[in-house]
Formats: C-alpha cells, sequence, structure tokens
C-alpha cells in the first residue's frame, strides 16, 4: 500500500522531545520520522500516478508552518483500539487543506467516505481508549514549532515503511 505523509521539520531538542514519547507508546518508534499523515495508506493506484498528482499539488502549496501544543486520546474508528496524537493548535487547516487536495484527482475514489481527518502527529498506540487516556494524563501539552517543507510517498507493509519520493512543497 501507498501512503503521502509530511516529515517534520523541528529543532533537535524538539525532535528528541517527540522521539521520547514515541518510544514509550509508539510501536512504529524507529521505523518512520515523526510526520503527518496526509493521505492514509491506499492501493490501486501507481506510483508514477500518484508522483505526478502530488507535484502537480506540491507547486500550489507553500511550506506549512504549525505549532503542535496538546496531547490527547483518540479513539481509532476502524478498530478498538486508540491512538496519542500531538494536534496543532496553528497549522491545522492547512493540513486539512493539503489532506484535502491530495485526496482529489487519481486518489478521489480511494478516500473512505465518512473518514474525517484530524491533523496530527501520532506518538502512541494502544489497545484501548482508557490506556490512551492514562498516558495523556502524564504528557498533556507540548510546544513544538516546526515547519512542513516536502511531502514524501510512502510504500507502508505490516508496520514497515520504505521512502519512495519526496517532493518539495511550493517548488516548479
Amino acid at each position: 500500500m501507498l501512503v503521502i505523509f509530511a516529515k517534520l521539520d523541528i529543532p533537535a531538542r524538539d525532535r528528541a522531545e517527540i522521539e521520547a514519547i514515541r518510544q514509550r507508546h509508539d510501536a512504529l518508534h524507529g521505523r518512520v520520522e515523526p510526520h503527518f499523515t496526509l493521505v492514509f495508506p491506499f492501493a490501486g493506484v501507481s506510483v508514477g500516478e500518484v508522483l505526478g498528482h502530488v507535484q502537480h499539488i506540491a507547486t500550489e502549496v507553500e511550506p506549512i508552518r504549525f505549532k503542535l501544543a496538546k496531547i490527547a486520546a483518540v479513539r481509532d474508528p476502524m478498530s478498538p483500539g486508540a491512538h496519542l496524537f500531538c494536534l496543532p493548535d496553528e497549522g491545522a487547516q492547512q493540513s486539512t487543506d493539503q489532506h484535502d487536495r491530495l485526496n482529489s484527482g487519481v486518489l478521489a475514489s480511494r478516500l473512505h467516505p465518512t473518514a474525517v481527518y484530524l491533523p496530527h502527529v501520532t506518538v502512541g498506540r494502544f489497545g484501548t481508549l482508557e490506556d490512551a487516556e492514562a498516558a495523556a494524563a502524564f504528557q498533556a501539552a507540548v510546544d513544538i514549532e516546526g515547519v512542513l517543507t516536502a511531502m514524501t510517498i510512502g510504500f507502508f507493509d505490516r508496520g514497515r515503511v520504505e521512502e519512495l519520493h519526496q517532493v518539495l512543497l511550493g517548488a516548479p
């Protein structure tokens, strides 16, 4: 399956803070850098088609400034589990707009009709919402500013991510 995400361009001390949380709570820690997922895993579209689509959209979008401020437990709508998310209080609308642009054209039919996009950085995965809420109680806030400068197309399989292409935002 393919996936499209944007890695965080943040200071080293902030990356260390996010990585420390992920190391405690996220099984994917170390497999992929902290990121905003812009298009969740999908199949049925060639890498070439996706790359052309992403390149076209990237020319229309400037880098996205964000500020992560809150950590929250969020129920996984596709399973009984839950996640621990860092949520932006700045840059959320721009990330949502980018998600919407990407889920058009060759990817329009891949978007689940009831999917609701919440811009976030996943820092934990749990079997129950209660476990995620308990973890969130210990770390309810962060103060991390950064920028999303590129989109990455990756191959996602059983928790492993292989980066295939990176496309700079705002590049012709």
